[in-house]
């Protein structure tokens, strides 16, 4: 195969990435918390501009902090029933994101597994892919 071939490929493959939602508690409601995976420069460009905590184990091994991370995520829309919300707000100061405040309100099991699905995204399931290509 050609490197023309492989870059088209991987074009196909970003092009077809689906929204990944992750039901989660905000306030007494259970709401739908969607994000599209990004590709893995772009991943790799968030994670280090987030450096693990020297006191949270969980970032240590990962090796960035994940609730920064995931607050700092570009594209994360809320599902409200059967509406998607897209969390800008315009104010007096100008258009407001809201996610990283509603990041900060989820559930504590909310946010556990929002970062969950997060990091499976974008470190687990593309080695996982890597690894099954290696056995075809």
């Amino acid at each position: 195969m050609e490197l023309e071939d492989l870059l088209a490929e991987a074009d196909a493959q970003l092009a077809a990435v689906e929204p990944i939602t992750v039901p989660a508690t905000l306030a007494t409601e259970t709401v739908g918390v969607r994000f599209l995976p990004m590709s893995g420069a772009n991943w790799r460009t968030l994670v280090l501009k987030h450096p693990p905590r020297p006191d949270a184990p969980q970032d240590l091994q990962m090796g960035y902090n994940i609730d920064a991370v995931v607050a700092a995520y570009p594209d994360v829309a809320l599902i409200l029933g059967d509406r998607v919300d897209d969390m800008w707000r315009d104010t007096d100061e100008g258009r407001v994101w809201m996610w990283p405040k509603t990041w900060e309100r989820i559930s504590a099991t909310g946010r556990k597994d929002i970062s969950t699905e997060m990091w499976a995204a974008h470190e687990y399931l593309p080695e996982q892919l890597v690894s099954n290509a290696g056995k075809a």
